[in-house]
């Protein structure tokens, strides 16, 4: 039997929290902010499954949309991660420096200025270091119980 869906309260708790935390890891600086909040967004919203709530008065019901896999326990741990990356400079913020870079970096527009004339087997080759890095990210996650994406 599967878990009840967590409130709508205990998912912007979580949102507000990681946000907050990240933020602070990061130390606000321009380029790593933007991929930070990007991060949370794609996260809360793209992995979301819509559950329709019944609305007062008659009103036509009212979809609302919920992370698939939330755990809070993970959630605590990320959040105690950043905030470490924040109060030390150790491996935990340069492991946050770095996801904040690749994201920032893998953007089309932000790819290196020689991959304009990169041949299509460079492409591969770059789209198979992006797929590495991922692997990484997960196992990293899967060892620690955390999540960072």
């Amino acid at each position: 039997m599967q878990p009840p869906p967590p409130s709508r309260q205990a998912i912007v708790h979580a949102y507000r929290s990681l946000l907050r935390a990240g933020l602070r890891a990061v130390q606000y600086s321009s380029p790593a902010r933007y991929a930070i909040i990007s991060k949370l967004r794609h996260a809360f919203s793209s992995e979301t499954a819509p559950i329709s709530l019944p609305s007062a008065g008659g009103a036509p019901v009212r979809s609302q949309s919920f992370p698939k896999t939330f755990s809070q326990t993970r959630i605590d741990n990320t959040v105690r991660f950043l905030n470490t990356a924040s109060n030390h400079l150790g491996m935990e913020h340069t492991i946050v420096k770095h996801i904040c870079f690749v994201e920032w970096r893998r953007t089309a527009n932000r790819l290196p200025r020689s991959t304009n004339v990169l041949k299509p087997s460079e492409w591969e080759t770059l789209g198979l270091m992006f797929n590495e890095y991922d692997d990484t990210i997960r196992m990293l996650n899967e060892t620690m119980e955390l999540e960072l994406r």
